[in-house]
């Protein structure tokens, strides 16, 4: 199986951004599973050493404008995608996974500048330790444990000519080739649908979380580094309004935006229009069906604060059960 190692996927330019002109590092047929280690989004600092604060610790990456921060593998070739088509990238796996750095992010949260929440503005490092499926975190005394559920956070096709950096990036030139969507439905059986801008489609991914809280409050979640095992299929000649992610259970439309409430109705117009075009329902029909179905869901996957031009990333989510599926 093609492999790409950990050593090309961080610390040099081309893994900092989407560009067309970069390179391959790989390329593979339509329907070809291959892996990649990709890196977390400190690029392993603060994992090797919780001492370190960000970004002060972090020079090499922290000096660049926008910060060498969210390190992707790519571009992935996939032979036989042109401009104009869709790339089904299935997520078939997500493995061997480090342990988890998170850390408190100065000026960039929701709290900052608020009298009584200093602390959530000083510079914090943790570790979280990720094994046999369970993420466990501890803080003075106390130690909290929950479920791992790891996800690629950042997946993008390159734009047509533009130079888009991977950190402030989930809204490019087309919103259906993807970027920094920190979305945690993006794991293990998960398909996402991305426009193709260029031949060969041109697929970065990377950010692996551990597990996220729906919103990653606090800007960033369980950063890991881990091996991704992922298949690239073609959809020819198909437009795509959002990036749409499939699972076993639901169809997903994502939209980034601000304000919250103009994504929320972006990505359910496209979740609407997704139901009509290939499955046949009628726009009223889904309208009314969403408003009633207790397990549609309006998701909020990264409401992060603070970092430029990054938008909050919402998820309208469809029970597959609707469609007898």
């Amino acid at each position: 199986m093609k492999h790409v190692p950990l050593s090309r996927n961080f610390g040099s330019p081309e893994n900092y951004v989407f560009d067309a002109r970069t390179p391959p590092v790989l390329t593979v047929s339509a329907g070809e599973e291959f892996t990649a280690e990709v890196q977390d989004a400190y690029n392993g600092m603060l994992r090797e050493d919780p001492c370190r604060l960000q970004p002060a610790d972090l020079t090499f990456y922290a000096e660049r404008q926008p910060f060498w921060y969210n390190p992707v593998c790519g571009p992935i070739y996939v032979e036989g995608a042109s401009k104009g088509d869709v790339l089904a990238v299935t997520i078939l796996a997500v493995d061997e996974l480090s342990a988890g750095s998170i850390a408190t992010v100065p000026r960039v949260h929701h709290f900052a500048g608020l009298r009584g929440w200093e602390e959530t503005d000083q510079p914090f490092t943790g570790i979280v330790t990720n094994d046999k499926e369970v993420s466990e975190w501890q803080y003075g005394e106390q130690v909290h444990r929950w479920p791992m559920r790891p996800f690629v956070g950042t997946i993008a096709t390159a734009p047509e000519y533009e130079v888009l950096s991977t950190l402030p990036t989930n809204f490019g030139s087309v919103m259906g080739a993807g970027g920094n969507l920190d979305c945690s439905a993006i794991g293990p059986g998960a398909t996402v649908y991305l426009q193709s801008m260029n031949l060969g489609g041109l697929l970065f991914f990377g950010d692996l979380h551990g597990s996220q809280g729906d919103g990653e409050l606090c800007g960033v979640a369980n950063e890991v580094s881990g091996r991704v095992r992922l298949v690239c299929n073609v959809l020819k000649r198909k437009w795509l309004r959002n990036v749409r992610v499939e699972n076993s259970d639901s169809l997903i439309s994502l939209y980034c935006y601000r304000p919250m409430e103009e994504a929320f109705r972006q990505a359910t117009r496209d979740l609407i229009l997704w139901l009509e075009e290939d499955y046949g329902l009628t726009r009223r029909e889904v309208y009314l069906l969403i408003s009633m179905c207790p397990d549609f869901h309006l998701r909020t996957y990264q409401m992060c604060a603070g970092l430029g031009r990054l938008m909050t990333t919402v998820g309208a989510e469809f029970p597959k059960y609707l469609l007898g599926m």
